[in-house]
């Protein structure tokens, strides 16, 4: 059954607009070889595995749907659809190309002191606590005092959210709540990645509870694109980092 319904997905996908972009396939064909690569690398212990999270994101994002809902891209314009894989193509070109110029870069300025802040894991819990705190509070002032609705919004895109907009809205306000909200959902991906650096099982608790406490709101909220940004940094940095022996590791995130 799982086979007839798996070739029924191809069948449709060969018969959408979809599969008739060479932009798709060049990009396809790019990703699957910086991919390899990567694997390799990592096998060799010559990579830490961040760009191939990239991959596996980029794959997941750009080249799993039209396989799974084919349908939806029979009424965009070709042109559309040509460019928008053009720019998934030149993406992973740029990323492959300038990676490791930034590496380079910030290898040199650690050897040279460079980015000796003198910073804790937990003064930058404490800083980031407080921006989530501000813009959790301003979320619900918005949400009109609903905290339920606001860690919660079961509507999702049909219902209001915290960070909810006109998407048409030109106004400075809206380039505002726009703005805060993807702070918002970059603080959250931070409080992710430093719960496994906190010393203190306090702090690794209280970086773990406001961290728990925000993802609800973006699963609900219908916008793949804002769940995956916050949970991505806590899965890899617990690949990277867990305390768990490895295979560990890997059998929870397979779960």
């Amino acid at each position: 059954m799982m086979i007839l319904s798996t070739s029924t997905s191809f069948e449709a996908f060969f018969q959408s607009i979809v599969a008739h972009e060479l932009t798709f396939y060049l990009a396809a064909i790019v990703l699957v070889v910086l991919t390899a690569e990567s694997c390799i690398k990592l096998l060799k212990r010559d990579s830490f595995g961040i760009a191939l999270g990239v991959y596996v994101t980029v794959f997941a994002w750009y080249f799993v749907d039209p396989f799974i809902n084919p349908e939806q891209y029979d009424d965009m314009p070709s042109s559309s659809l040509g460019q928008s894989y053009a720019q998934v193509l030149l993406f992973l070109i740029g990323f492959r190309v300038f990676t490791p110029v930034a590496t380079r870069w910030i290898l040199r300025r650690r050897s040279s002191g460079g980015f000796d802040t003198r910073l804790t894991p937990e003064q930058i819990l404490i800083a980031a606590a407080a921006l989530w705190l501000v813009l959790f509070m301003i979320g619900i002032a918005r949400m009109g005092g609903d905290v339920m609705g606001a860690v919660f919004p079961l509507d999702g895109r049909a219902g209001p959210t915290m960070w909810g907009r006109s998407g048409v809205e030109s106004s400075a306000s809206g380039f505002l709540i726009s703005f805060a909200g993807y702070v918002f959902n970059a603080v959250t991906a931070v409080l992710g990645v430093l719960v496994f650096f906190q010393r203190n099982i306090a702090w690794r608790l209280l970086a773990g509870a406001m961290f728990a406490i925000t993802l609800p709101c973006f699963f609900f909220a219908g916008a793949r694109n804002h769940f995956l940004a916050a949970v991505m940094p806590f899965i890899l940095t617990y690949l990277f980092y867990g305390r768990h022996l490895l295979i560990l590791r890997l059998a929870i995130l397979l779960e």
